[in-house]
């Protein structure tokens, strides 16, 4: 929660010159979450299983295309609302044994 809330704060500093934030900060979170979690309980609308697969699209955007998926605001507010949704605790998180 406190990285996610860390990461939205910085995402909404940049609000309007989003590719200064280093997609590669973001690509390192989502990947330990994809790889390092699962999610317990959401009342969020974007995850209701208990896998980040919706995490993929986000993750190939980063990697593929860093600087142009950062430009996009539909993509930007992607990340912004599961950020949101991770420091608000409307996903509740176990680590992967």
């Amino acid at each position: 929660m406190l990285q996610a809330s860390f990461l939205l704060r910085e995402l909404r500093e940049h609000a309007g010159n989003p590719q200064d934030m280093k997609a590669d900060e973001l690509l390192l979170f989502f990947y330990r979450l994809r790889d390092g979690y699962r999610v317990v309980h959401s009342s969020s609308d974007r995850s209701q299983g208990s896998s980040f697969g919706f995490l993929a699209d986000i993750l190939y955007q980063l990697e593929s295309r860093p600087d142009e998926s950062l430009r996009s605001e539909e993509f930007e507010s992607r990340i912004e609302s599961l950020l949101r949704d991770l420091a608000e605790g409307r996903l509740t998180l176990s680590r992967k044994e």
